[in-house]
């Protein structure tokens, strides 16, 4: 391999690197979506599917996930093969283990969490602490997103699709 040519006057050569990565995850997760749906279809036997029936919320869940690992995918089609180290960088080699392990410990404070404190506590407490680890430092977003994210989804699933989450400390 031959260093590239520097000539007098020209910008330097900026190192490319192929995007293949973030391509192959968008082909495995339309596979996974398109999978998990045939399965839901298949669980049907000839039933019929009411907004109000267990086998409504395996049907949605599937349908969004494929929809959005489509979009997600040609996204990443429509952009270029190879991109420029300075515009994309990458992390340091040295943290980039960091962030990783970080979400890794605090998946596991959640499922440790999760009984004791209930469902809405416990998720409110991991989506603020995924947000911080990831780079955000508002407090006033984090947090106000993560309780209407955490309760609501609590609300949603034992209210409206009569699946029994954790209650924890919280009289819900």
């Amino acid at each position: 391999m031959t260093s590239p040519q520097i000539v007098e006057g020209a910008a330097p050569a900026v190192p490319r690197r192929p995007v293949l990565g973030p391509r192959i995850a968008g082909a495995v997760l339309v596979v996974a979506g398109l999978s998990f749906g045939y399965v839901a279809l298949r669980e049907l036997d000839g039933d019929g599917v009411t907004v109000g029936g267990p086998r409504f919320a395996p049907l949605v869940v599937t349908g969004a996930w494929t929809a959005l690992a489509i979009a997600y995918l040609v996204g990443q089609l429509r952009r270029p093969s190879t991109v420029d180290d300075e515009v994309d960088p990458e992390p340091p080699r040295r943290l980039a283990w960091l962030s990783p392990a970080l979400l890794l410990a605090a998946l596991l404070g959640y499922v440790a969490l999760l009984e004791p404190l209930g469902f809405a506590l416990a998720s409110t407490g991991f989506f603020v602490a995924a947000s911080r680890i990831l780079g955000s430092r508002s407090w006033l977003r984090d947090v106000p997103v993560a309780v209407g994210l955490a309760f609501g989804a609590y609300l949603a699933f034992t209210r409206l699709l009569d699946i029994q989450l954790p209650a924890g400390v919280l009289p819900l």
